[in-house]
Protein backbone atom coordinates (compact mmCIF):
# COMPACT_ATOMS: atom_id res chain seq x y z
CA UNK A 1 0.00 0.00 0.00
CA UNK A 2 1.28 3.29 -1.13
CA UNK A 3 2.22 6.38 1.44
CA UNK A 4 -0.79 8.38 0.03
CA UNK A 5 -3.28 5.45 -0.19
CA UNK A 6 -1.98 5.00 4.02
CA UNK A 7 -2.63 8.45 4.83
CA UNK A 8 -6.00 8.62 3.14
CA UNK A 9 -6.87 5.02 5.25
CA UNK A 10 -5.84 6.68 8.29
CA UNK A 11 -7.40 9.61 8.42
CA UNK A 12 -10.87 8.15 7.18
CA UNK A 13 -10.22 5.55 10.03
CA UNK A 14 -9.75 8.68 12.77
CA UNK A 15 -12.62 10.20 11.46
CA UNK A 16 -14.99 7.84 12.31
CA UNK A 17 -13.19 7.30 15.66
CA UNK A 18 -14.13 10.81 16.15
CA UNK A 19 -17.54 10.48 14.88
CA UNK A 20 -18.20 7.48 17.41
CA UNK A 21 -18.25 4.94 14.25
CA UNK A 22 -15.67 2.62 15.59
CA UNK A 23 -14.04 1.03 12.75
CA UNK A 24 -16.25 1.23 10.11
CA UNK A 25 -15.28 0.60 6.43
CA UNK A 26 -13.62 3.12 4.71
CA UNK A 27 -15.96 5.18 2.10
CA UNK A 28 -16.06 8.29 0.75
CA UNK A 29 -18.15 11.21 2.76
CA UNK A 30 -21.26 11.73 1.04
CA UNK A 31 -21.53 14.80 -1.27
CA UNK A 32 -23.57 17.81 -0.29
CA UNK A 33 -25.42 19.61 -2.58
CA UNK A 34 -25.66 23.27 -2.75
CA UNK A 35 -29.54 24.51 -3.36
CA UNK A 36 -31.41 27.53 -3.51
CA UNK A 37 -34.77 27.99 -1.37
CA UNK A 38 -37.20 30.87 -2.07
CA UNK A 39 -38.25 33.23 0.57
CA UNK A 40 -41.64 34.64 0.80
CA UNK A 41 -39.58 38.35 0.59
CA UNK A 42 -38.41 37.35 -2.83
CA UNK A 43 -34.86 37.07 -1.84
CA UNK A 44 -32.93 33.54 -2.02
CA UNK A 45 -31.78 31.74 1.31
CA UNK A 46 -28.93 29.09 -0.16
CA UNK A 47 -28.13 26.00 1.96
CA UNK A 48 -26.42 22.78 1.79
CA UNK A 49 -28.67 19.38 1.07
CA UNK A 50 -27.37 15.83 1.33
CA UNK A 51 -30.45 13.50 0.49
CA UNK A 52 -30.58 9.82 1.08
CA UNK A 53 -30.30 7.50 -1.80
CA UNK A 54 -33.13 5.19 -2.88
CA UNK A 55 -36.77 5.37 -3.59
CA UNK A 56 -38.09 5.22 0.01
CA UNK A 57 -39.50 8.47 2.16
CA UNK A 58 -36.69 8.97 4.81
CA UNK A 59 -36.20 11.54 7.96
CA UNK A 60 -35.09 14.32 7.52
CA UNK A 61 -32.78 16.74 10.04
CA UNK A 62 -32.88 20.66 9.63
CA UNK A 63 -29.83 21.67 10.73
CA UNK A 64 -29.25 25.10 11.39
CA UNK A 65 -25.23 26.85 12.50
CA UNK A 66 -24.32 29.13 15.40
CA UNK A 67 -23.11 32.62 15.15
CA UNK A 68 -20.01 31.62 13.12
CA UNK A 69 -22.01 30.78 10.59
CA UNK A 70 -21.40 27.71 8.62
CA UNK A 71 -18.08 28.06 7.27
CA UNK A 72 -14.49 27.60 8.43
CA UNK A 73 -11.67 30.53 7.78
CA UNK A 74 -10.29 28.08 4.80
CA UNK A 75 -14.06 28.74 2.86
CA UNK A 76 -15.18 25.12 3.71
CA UNK A 77 -17.79 23.74 6.12
CA UNK A 78 -16.48 24.24 9.60
CA UNK A 79 -15.37 20.74 10.81
CA UNK A 80 -18.87 20.49 13.60
CA UNK A 81 -21.42 20.65 10.36
CA UNK A 82 -19.83 18.43 8.47
CA UNK A 83 -19.46 16.04 10.89
CA UNK A 84 -22.96 16.62 11.69
CA UNK A 85 -24.41 15.98 8.22
CA UNK A 86 -21.84 12.15 7.99
CA UNK A 87 -23.60 11.01 10.72
CA UNK A 88 -26.79 11.93 10.46
CA UNK A 89 -26.10 10.59 6.63
CA UNK A 90 -24.60 7.50 8.27
CA UNK A 91 -27.77 6.95 10.45
CA UNK A 92 -30.20 7.07 7.43
CA UNK A 93 -31.45 10.74 8.14
CA UNK A 94 -31.32 13.42 4.98
CA UNK A 95 -29.77 16.71 6.03
CA UNK A 96 -30.48 20.53 5.06
CA UNK A 97 -28.17 22.94 6.38
CA UNK A 98 -29.11 26.77 5.71
CA UNK A 99 -26.68 29.57 5.19
CA UNK A 100 -28.78 32.37 6.83
CA UNK A 101 -25.43 34.42 6.87
CA UNK A 102 -23.57 33.96 3.84
CA UNK A 103 -27.26 34.49 1.82
CA UNK A 104 -27.07 38.52 3.54
CA UNK A 105 -23.26 38.92 2.22
CA UNK A 106 -22.48 38.35 6.23
CA UNK A 107 -20.06 36.06 7.18
CA UNK A 108 -20.71 35.73 11.56
CA UNK A 109 -21.85 37.86 14.04
CA UNK A 110 -20.15 36.34 17.14
CA UNK A 111 -18.41 39.63 17.90
CA UNK A 112 -21.38 42.17 16.95
CA UNK A 113 -23.44 43.09 19.84
CA UNK A 114 -26.98 41.34 19.85
CA UNK A 115 -28.80 44.68 19.37
CA UNK A 116 -26.62 45.75 16.51
CA UNK A 117 -26.77 41.79 14.29
CA UNK A 118 -28.49 42.77 11.10
CA UNK A 119 -29.66 38.66 11.05
CA UNK A 120 -31.35 38.46 13.92
CA UNK A 121 -32.88 34.74 15.27
CA UNK A 122 -36.56 35.87 14.40
CA UNK A 123 -35.24 36.58 11.11
CA UNK A 124 -33.53 33.11 11.16
CA UNK A 125 -36.56 31.29 12.42
CA UNK A 126 -38.69 32.43 9.21
CA UNK A 127 -35.78 31.01 7.05
CA UNK A 128 -36.34 27.72 9.02
CA UNK A 129 -40.28 27.86 8.50
CA UNK A 130 -39.34 28.10 4.71
CA UNK A 131 -36.70 25.28 4.65
CA UNK A 132 -39.10 23.21 6.32
CA UNK A 133 -41.80 23.82 3.44
CA UNK A 134 -38.94 23.40 0.84
CA UNK A 135 -38.29 19.48 2.72
CA UNK A 136 -41.65 18.98 3.02
CA UNK A 137 -42.20 19.32 -0.62
CA UNK A 138 -38.65 17.05 -1.70
CA UNK A 139 -40.46 13.34 -2.74
CA UNK A 140 -37.42 11.26 -0.76
CA UNK A 141 -39.01 13.14 2.76
CA UNK A 142 -40.92 11.91 5.10
CA UNK A 143 -42.85 14.80 5.92
CA UNK A 144 -43.98 13.15 9.29
CA UNK A 145 -40.10 12.78 10.32
CA UNK A 146 -38.64 15.99 10.61
CA UNK A 147 -36.26 17.08 13.07
CA UNK A 148 -34.56 20.63 13.56
CA UNK A 149 -31.32 21.20 15.35
CA UNK A 150 -29.22 23.94 16.31
CA UNK A 151 -26.02 25.01 17.92
CA UNK A 152 -25.80 28.22 20.40
CA UNK A 153 -27.52 31.45 17.82
CA UNK A 154 -28.94 28.33 15.65
CA UNK A 155 -30.33 27.03 19.06
CA UNK A 156 -32.29 30.14 20.01
CA UNK A 157 -33.38 30.33 16.68
CA UNK A 158 -34.99 26.50 17.03
CA UNK A 159 -36.58 27.99 20.12
CA UNK A 160 -37.79 30.98 18.38
CA UNK A 161 -39.02 29.01 15.71
CA UNK A 162 -40.93 26.63 17.64
CA UNK A 163 -42.18 30.26 19.64
CA UNK A 164 -43.73 31.18 15.77
CA UNK A 165 -45.10 28.22 14.85
CA UNK A 166 -47.34 28.13 17.93
CA UNK A 167 -48.03 31.53 17.37
CA UNK A 168 -48.81 31.74 14.19
CA UNK A 169 -49.04 28.47 12.77
CA UNK A 170 -49.30 28.75 8.76
CA UNK A 171 -51.75 26.37 6.51
CA UNK A 172 -49.82 23.31 5.40
CA UNK A 173 -46.97 23.85 7.14
CA UNK A 174 -45.19 20.64 7.78
CA UNK A 175 -45.37 19.02 11.71
CA UNK A 176 -41.99 18.66 13.65
CA UNK A 177 -41.34 15.15 15.00
CA UNK A 178 -38.46 16.70 17.81
CA UNK A 179 -35.98 19.56 18.07
CA UNK A 180 -32.51 19.53 19.83
CA UNK A 181 -30.74 22.52 20.57
CA UNK A 182 -27.25 22.91 21.72
CA UNK A 183 -26.39 25.69 24.43
CA UNK A 184 -28.83 28.46 23.22
CA UNK A 185 -29.25 31.76 24.90
CA UNK A 186 -32.21 31.41 26.70
CA UNK A 187 -32.76 34.56 28.51
CA UNK A 188 -35.08 36.60 27.09
CA UNK A 189 -37.70 33.13 26.30
CA UNK A 190 -37.55 32.46 29.97
CA UNK A 191 -38.28 36.23 31.15
CA UNK A 192 -41.34 36.56 28.68
CA UNK A 193 -42.27 32.86 29.65
CA UNK A 194 -42.64 32.16 26.03
CA UNK A 195 -45.22 29.50 25.05
CA UNK A 196 -43.60 26.69 22.13
CA UNK A 197 -45.19 24.02 19.86
CA UNK A 198 -45.50 20.95 21.78
CA UNK A 199 -42.81 18.84 19.83
CA UNK A 200 -40.10 16.87 21.74
CA UNK A 201 -37.33 19.19 22.72
CA UNK A 202 -34.11 18.19 23.82
CA UNK A 203 -31.44 20.51 25.58
CA UNK A 204 -27.65 19.71 25.54
CA UNK A 205 -25.93 22.77 28.04
CA UNK A 206 -22.48 23.15 29.64
CA UNK A 207 -22.89 23.68 33.09
CA UNK A 208 -19.44 26.26 33.18
CA UNK A 209 -21.15 28.27 30.13
CA UNK A 210 -20.18 32.12 30.35
CA UNK A 211 -21.71 33.27 26.81
CA UNK A 212 -25.02 31.24 27.07
CA UNK A 213 -25.69 30.61 30.91
CA UNK A 214 -27.51 27.16 31.15
CA UNK A 215 -29.80 28.43 34.19
CA UNK A 216 -31.94 30.25 32.27
CA UNK A 217 -32.57 27.04 29.96
CA UNK A 218 -32.85 25.12 33.13
CA UNK A 219 -35.53 27.37 34.10
CA UNK A 220 -37.55 27.80 30.72
CA UNK A 221 -37.65 23.91 30.14
CA UNK A 222 -39.40 23.73 33.83
CA UNK A 223 -41.96 25.73 32.90
CA UNK A 224 -42.63 24.13 29.97
CA UNK A 225 -42.04 20.39 31.66
CA UNK A 226 -44.88 21.99 33.64
CA UNK A 227 -47.43 21.98 30.69
CA UNK A 228 -49.55 18.53 30.65
CA UNK A 229 -48.05 16.44 27.94
CA UNK A 230 -44.83 17.97 27.62
CA UNK A 231 -42.02 15.88 26.28
CA UNK A 232 -38.72 17.82 27.25
CA UNK A 233 -35.31 16.59 28.31
CA UNK A 234 -32.55 18.65 29.48
CA UNK A 235 -29.05 17.24 30.10
CA UNK A 236 -26.15 19.68 31.90
CA UNK A 237 -22.48 18.37 31.32
CA UNK A 238 -19.96 19.50 34.03
CA UNK A 239 -16.85 21.03 33.51
CA UNK A 240 -18.53 22.35 29.92
CA UNK A 241 -18.13 25.39 28.54
CA UNK A 242 -19.42 26.84 25.49
CA UNK A 243 -19.05 24.56 22.55
CA UNK A 244 -18.53 21.55 24.39
CA UNK A 245 -19.48 19.41 21.26
CA UNK A 246 -16.39 20.41 19.53
CA UNK A 247 -12.79 18.99 20.01
CA UNK A 248 -11.32 22.22 19.95
CA UNK A 249 -9.13 23.32 23.20
CA UNK A 250 -10.96 25.75 25.75
CA UNK A 251 -9.73 29.38 25.30
CA UNK A 252 -10.87 32.51 26.56
CA UNK A 253 -12.57 34.61 23.49
CA UNK A 254 -11.98 38.63 24.71
CA UNK A 255 -13.75 39.26 21.15
CA UNK A 256 -17.07 38.13 21.90
CA UNK A 257 -19.40 40.95 23.59
CA UNK A 258 -22.17 39.41 24.64
CA UNK A 259 -21.49 36.60 27.54
CA UNK A 260 -21.84 36.96 31.22
CA UNK A 261 -18.20 38.05 31.85
CA UNK A 262 -16.70 41.50 30.78
CA UNK A 263 -13.43 40.06 29.76
CA UNK A 264 -14.88 37.54 27.43
CA UNK A 265 -15.96 33.62 27.24
CA UNK A 266 -14.79 30.96 27.03
CA UNK A 267 -15.29 28.24 24.34
CA UNK A 268 -13.96 24.88 23.73
CA UNK A 269 -14.86 20.90 24.26
CA UNK A 270 -15.14 18.83 26.71
CA UNK A 271 -14.34 14.96 25.28
CA UNK A 272 -16.66 13.20 27.58
CA UNK A 273 -19.28 15.72 27.44
CA UNK A 274 -19.08 15.34 23.39
CA UNK A 275 -19.55 11.15 23.51
CA UNK A 276 -22.31 11.83 26.22
CA UNK A 277 -24.47 14.52 24.52
CA UNK A 278 -23.81 12.72 20.72
CA UNK A 279 -24.74 10.09 22.39
CA UNK A 280 -28.10 11.53 23.75
CA UNK A 281 -28.63 12.92 20.28
CA UNK A 282 -28.36 9.74 18.68
CA UNK A 283 -30.90 8.43 20.92
CA UNK A 284 -33.44 11.51 20.28
CA UNK A 285 -32.86 11.52 16.67
CA UNK A 286 -33.52 7.55 17.44
CA UNK A 287 -36.73 7.79 19.29
CA UNK A 288 -38.51 10.76 17.54
CA UNK A 289 -37.37 10.22 13.93
CA UNK A 290 -36.93 6.24 13.74
CA UNK A 291 -33.92 4.07 12.84
CA UNK A 292 -32.66 3.53 9.34
CA UNK A 293 -34.50 1.20 7.46
CA UNK A 294 -32.94 -1.95 6.15
CA UNK A 295 -31.43 -1.95 2.69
Amino acid sequence: MSIPVLQRLCHRLLLCAALGLGAAPVLAAPALQRVELPLPSGAVLRAHWLPVEGDARRPAVLALHGCGGLYAKGGGLSVRYRETAERLHAAGYAVLMPDSFGSRGVREVCQTRYRERSVDVAQRAQDARAALAWLAAQPQVDVQRIGVLGWSNGATTTLTLLEQRRAHPEAGEPPLAGAAVFYPGCAPLHKRQALLENTPLLMLLGALDDWTPPQPCVDFARGLQARAGSDVSVHVYQDSYHGFDGMASVRLRTDVPNGALAQGVHQGGNPKARTEALAALDAFWSRVLGTRAAP
